[in-house]
């Protein structure tokens, strides 16, 4: 006789009657979240109107994400860099880009514009497409701080990252002072020391309640969330998960759950809310009600069998 096979996550236990369990499909849109008028589209709520009961199983299937939110912002401290000029009377500049979306070339063109508009023609900034970099030149002696910003709240988390840092890290700039040296034509001339950055997250952290699904650590914290969402495409771009990136986006419970409430957030690497601006985003949530609770442990052990 042959040696009976194991079964796999596909499998139905025997037991089952045809109304033991039953699949809902929720579609959350953050259109439709509670208070729009006071939550964001990354930090927000979703109240079920018809709570779901005894769930044994709950996951992502479909994913609709806008990838035009903004990179450059405040929050992110990436859209201020420090110019220090004029030695006999020292003077700083703090120069600030307004929050969006830029490539190398608009980059430049945006720190050029802003210059000019405080006097400050003598300085300009071009960016090189061969090698990467940003050549800032001028007339006087000028000096350009990286150092990252201090945080708002007192906690110094942006001066411990090793990327990140702020403005400076996207321009090429190492952390700290850098000083323009004069040519032989009497021109100061600044070069970042190391290549520029502007593509933006390669992913984000969808995380909803406590679903732990994704365990992500940064140098100083573990978080989880229940799916990694991948930015395969530009900005402006819609960025489409329906599943098929075998990226498992799913949570079995060890006993029955009820979901009345979702509490959705849309995180960076580092944990932070991300600013969405006004895009809105969707995303589908399967869940497997049991309602024979008898066979709870049946139709869990099932579900989970491809783990083992």
């Amino acid at each position: 006789m042959n040696a009976p096979t194991q079964g796999n996550a596909f499998d139905i236990p025997f037991q089952l009657r045809a109304n033991d369990i039953v699949r809902h499909i929720i579609n959350v849109d953050s259109r439709f979240r509670q208070a729009p008028e006071s939550s964001t589209v990354s930090d927000f709520y979703f109240r079920l109107l018809t709570p779901v009961r005894n769930i044994v199983r709950i996951r992502i299937t479909s994913i609709e994400f806008p990838n035009n939110y903004l990179f450059f912002t405040l929050g992110r401290k990436n859209t201020t860099i420090n110019i220090q000029y004029n030695l006999a009377v020292p003077t700083v500049f703090s120069l600030t880009i307004p929050d969006g979306n830029y490539n190398a070339y608009d980059m430049a063109n945006t720190i050029n514009a802003a210059l000019v508009s405080v006097g400050l023609t003598w300085l300009k900034v071009a960016f090189n497409l061969i090698n990467g970099t940003f050549t800032f030149t001028g007339n006087q002696y000028f000096a350009i701080n990286c150092s990252p910003p201090p945080s708002p709240t007192g906690r110094e988390y942006f001066v411990d990252r090793p990327f990140d840092y702020g403005l400076g890290f996207n321009l090429g700039f190492t952390r700290g002072m850098h000083t323009a040296a004069a040519d032989a034509s009497g021109v100061w001339i600044l070069k970042s020391d190391q290549c520029a950055t502007f593509n933006g997250d390669n992913y984000v952290l969808l995380k909803i309640n406590d679903y732990d699904c994704v365990s992500h650590q940064t140098t100083d914290q573990t978080f989880t969330a229940l799916a990694k969402i991948i930015l395969r495409d530009p900005k402006n771009y819609m960025a489409y998960d329906d599943y098929a990136s075998q990226h498992a986006k799913e949570v079995t419970f060890p006993a029955p759950q009820d979901v009345t409430r979702l509490h959705v957030q849309v995180l960076d690497g580092y944990g932070q809310d991300i600013n969405m601006c006004t895009a809105q985003f969707s995303f589908s949530l399967e869940v497997l009600e049991v309602r024979n609770l008898s066979l709870y442990n049946t139709i869990r052990d099932s579900l989970t069998v491809r783990y083992s």
